[in-house]
């Protein structure tokens, strides 16, 4: 299962999100640790209780990291297909080359891919 970072971000505070992708076995391109981290910087900015570095550093331990770049020219067609910014993008190109599904919470990105023939592609993640 392809997760993004908006799922682990979701995750935290969330007892049945976070127990429907615990102990499975999850993976992610290596932008999600940026994009995680990034996530709970602006939470933080905004006044929002985040957990601490840690923490977040031990939500991505449950994660198979995977190098990007083998997957970038395929992310890079999606966007244009999709019209859509790369960094989703790249998470859809890896679900694609491991044949899997993306579970997602971003609403807007699982439903343009899915309206554009990516059905069995992308979930969106049970909030």
């Amino acid at each position: 299962m392809i997760v993004d970072a908006s799922v682990i971000v979701a995750s935290v505070g969330n007892p049945a999100l976070a127990g429907a992708i615990g102990g499975k076995d999850l993976a992610a391109p290596d932008l999600v640790i940026t994009e995680t981290l990034n996530a709970f910087w602006k939470l933080r900015r905004a006044g929002r209780v985040v957990p601490d570095r840690a923490q977040i550093l031990r939500l991505l331990d449950n994660v198979r990291i995977v190098r990007s770049r083998p997957h970038a020219a395929r992310a890079d067609e999606l966007t244009e297909a999709l019209d859509h910014p790369v960094y989703d993008c790249l998470y859809l190109a890896l679900a694609e080359a491991e044949a899997d599904v993306l579970i997602t919470a971003d609403m807007a990105f699982e439903r343009k891919a899915r309206s554009r023939g990516f059905r069995k592609s992308v979930r969106l993640a049970s909030l």
